[in-house]
């Protein structure tokens, strides 16, 4: 074992345990805050008098714009500057930015403020797997991102749960009274949404920042160029961001119309449809991030060395009939049942995807190539998913009931594309992976000495 990985070890203590826990508690926020509005869809048409493109609009473009921009931009900051501070300056600005979202009353000024939480929400990522890949060795990786990625997980499963308790609560009482003035039920679930993340923010102060991995082997983060590593590994490349964006399409579009779909189809209340969505996608999301990182692991330890791809494009593979059956069902719960299915694959591509990423990434770029992936796996996902439903919906059937039909459209072929690009891509991207395990020099010629997750063995 190497004076690196030795290193490694150490931070892999308390400390390093107590950064997984922050880190997740600010993921799951973030989740809160960005999805929330996922509840408030018929409560935004009727009090702003919205059209579905514009409520696609602030669900997906709005948010995804600045969020898959400001990751690449804030990349280049976590390469450069301490990752605690970023995310304490980008937690700050979506919690206020949220809070904003809650004292609008027009379509303007609410795109602006979900743009202010996308820009914060921007800081977040890269620098969590900069840091968590600095943090711990590659064979623990996996199982530090697992638990990370299930924070999106249960921030979709607080944002449904407890935003739908929330509106049920403030519908009841026709909003609440504050200090800013009366707010109605949907603004009280923004305000609501954006302060805990306050207090979070200046929990971010306390993470530790470990020294950077490349930085080890005498180089510093610009001796790698990232558009010598893209070309070098183009083909590779080109896979990971494609095939995972369409694992983020199928995802995100279904967080986005999920709660609309029940709404308009099972005439169900947000109280109602709130918690049954968060149990649904919370044990779904639980198992498949958790659980694909050990399974992933123990692959690795037996030398499936492609264990990332096969597993992602297997759940894809088995969850597109299930996006047909559920949209088109009129049983609300074998509809639950299909999204059961439905994001459960999606949770194994997140987390199958942060993985391979770092194990493709020079220890010196991971803050600028992650995110590059995050603008990829955001704009096609979160921007175009949510847009494309909202404009079949709109336009090619002229009928907001007919939603699911744009959902049977999407998700499953979101699924396939992403099942088909990672299926071809997983030898290839098991060679370079073996390649790099076999020799040090290799190691650090073509630099995937990189984290993954607790899968990934290291040799001693």
């Amino acid at each position: 074992m190497n004076d690196t990985q030795q290193s490694a070890e150490q931070h892999a203590g308390a400390r390093a345990w107590y950064a997984v826990g922050l880190l997740l508690c600010l993921y799951i926020l973030s989740f809160f805050g960005r999805q929330i509005i996922s509840l408030l869809v018929e409560p935004l048409e009727k009090d702003l008098g919205l059209t579905e493109v514009q409520i696609g609009l602030l669900i997906g473009f709005s948010f995804t714009l600045v969020y898959a921009i400001g990751g690449i931009a804030f990349g280049w900051f976590v390469d450069t500057f301490p990752r605690k501070l970023i995310i304490f300056i980008g937690t700050i600005v979506w919690a206020l930015s949220c809070i904003g979202c809650g004292l609008t009353t027009s379509f303007g000024w609410l795109f602006v403020a979900r743009m202010g939480v996308g820009i914060g929400e921007a800081t977040l990522m890269p620098a969590a797997y900069a840091l968590l890949s600095d943090t711990f060795p590659r064979r623990r990786l996996a199982t530090a991102l697992g638990v990370f990625s299930f924070g999106a997980t249960f921030g979709i499963a607080i944002s449904l749960g407890l935003g739908g308790y929330l509106l049920a609560l403030f519908a009841r009482s026709r909003g609440i009274e504050t200090p800013l003035g009366h707010l109605d039920p949907w603004q009280a679930a923004f305000v609501i949404a954006g302060c805990p993340p306050l207090v979070f923010g200046l929990l971010a102060l306390t993470l530790p920042e470990p020294t950077r991995k490349k930085r080890a082997f005498g180089h510093p983060p610009a001796a790698t160029p990232l558009l010598t590593v893209l070309r070098r590994r183009r083909g590779i490349m080109a896979a990971q961001f494609a095939g995972f964006s369409m694992n983020a399409l199928m995802g995100y579009t279904l967080m986005a119309w999920a709660p609309a779909f029940m709404s308009r189809s099972y005439g169900w209340r947000p109280g109602e449809i709130g918690p049954a969505l968060a149990l649904a996608l919370g044990l779904s999301g639980a198992i498949a991030t958790l659980g694909s990182g050990c399974l992933a692991d123990r692959m690795w330890a037996r030398g499936i060395k492609g264990s990332h791809y096969i597993l992602a494009a297997s759940a894809l593979s088995v969850s597109s009939p299930f996006g047909v059956i559920a949209f088109l069902s009129p049983s609300p719960w074998i509809f639950l049942v299909g999204i059961f299915v439905v994001y459960f694959a999606a949770a194994v591509g997140l987390n199958m995807g942060a993985t391979s990423l770092q194990l493709l990434t020079p220890p010196a770029l991971r803050g600028r190539l992650s995110g590059l992936y995050l603008f990829c796996t955001n704009m096609f996902g979160a921007g175009l998913g949510p847009l494309i439903v909202a404009m079949l919906t709109q336009h090619l059937f002229h009928d907001r009931a007919k939603v699911g039909i744009a959902m049977a459209i999407v998700t499953p072929t979101a699924a396939l594309t992403g099942a088909i690009i990672l299926g071809l891509a997983w030898r290839r991207y098991a060679k370079l992976i073996t390649a790099a395990e076999d020799s040090i020099d290799e190691v650090e010629s073509v630099d995937v000495a990189a984290p993954s997750v607790a899968v990934l063995g290291t040799k001693s």
